[in-house]
């Protein structure tokens, strides 16, 4: 795994969380040089790395430049627990040193500045390889929340899974494996098609989820990968029960959060999954994905 490179390549890690550290030793363990800024918790790494205590130290001559996922949380600042990094200014520092610039969920105006200086960038979190991977991690972390959070067993949970792509359909499995009773709602003939062949019930799902309706008394955990508003305020009301409601999508999320909270029923917020539940699976998977572009790169 780690003998990849040719050469001793220059590495800048900046911000993040656990998964810039694993993504550090992995490059370590390749023979490549380590400069690190603003990790969560640069005691976890192994091997030879130098702690800069700025940006620029760390990016000083640096060939890969590697950026946490999410880049940033405010458009603005690089993600990181300490400093207040201008993401204005990496890119100038990786145009000053002829840097390539790898990042996850790369803000299009960062993307913009880098065309107009010429800097090269990659959005390693497009990749169909990543997103593919952490589907598991995604899933095994929402079961994780939903034992957490429930007093019965995954054995005879009545599961409604909303969305059938990558992490549904990951999900889907993990939860009829463990005896689950599972429900699949989607869009697509397609996905319910495929979802009905795997065994599962299946609910044709609309652009606001008005079929849903009170169907929704029928589970006890709800699952949602679906990232627009399916349920609104005229689903819930007709929701008699108050089942687990589990958000992996991203923002704005599948549900009208004040009518949720208005009746009663338990929201719980999941983003990031691979980076809380498994850090360093979701590290070396981010390792992998940059590893490949590198060497491709190389061959053309």
């Amino acid at each position: 795994m780690f003998d990849i490179f040719n050469e001793k390549l220059k590495i800048a890690i900046l911000g993040g969380d656990k998964r810039q550290v694993v993504i550090s030793n992995c490059f370590i363990r390749c023979g490549c040089e380590v400069r690190a800024f603003a990790l969560s918790d640069v005691a976890q790494i192994v091997g030879r790395a130098e702690i800069c205590m700025t940006a620029e130290k760390a990016m000083e001559n640096a060939d890969i430049v590697i950026l946490p996922l999410p880049v940033t949380r405010d458009n603005l600042h690089l993600n990181a627990q300490c400093g207040k990094v201008l993401l204005t200014d990496i890119v100038r520092l990786a145009e000053k040193n002829s840097s390539y610039l790898f990042g996850g969920m790369i803000p299009h105006e960062m993307i913009d500045i880098c065309e107009k200086l010429g800097v090269e960038i990659t959005d390693y979190y497009k990749s169909e390889g990543l997103q593919r991977k952490n589907a598991l991690p995604s899933a095994e972390g929402a079961l994780m929340i939903a034992m957490e959070h429930t007093d019965i067993t995954v054995r005879g949970m009545r599961a409604l899974v909303t969305g059938y792509g990558r992490i549904g359909t990951c999900l889907s499995q993990i939860l009829q494996r463990l005896g689950a009773d599972v429900t699949v709602a989607a869009r697509r003939d397609e996905s319910l098609c495929e979802a009905s062949l795997m065994g599962y019930k299946v609910l044709r799902l609309d652009s606001d989820g008005g079929k849903l309706g009170g169907s929704l008394n029928d589970f006890d955990v709800i699952f949602n990968t679906v990232p627009y508003i399916i349920f609104s305020e005229k689903v819930l009301k007709e929701c008699q029960s108050k089942p687990l409601y589990i958000e992996i999508a991203s923002s704005p999320g599948g549900i009208d959060i004040p009518t949720a909270r208005k009746i009663g029923i338990e929201t719980v917020f999941a983003p990031s999954m691979p980076g809380k539940y498994a850090p360093v699976s979701a590290g070396e998977y981010v390792f992998e994905t940059i590893s490949d572009t590198i060497l491709k790169r190389r061959k053309q």
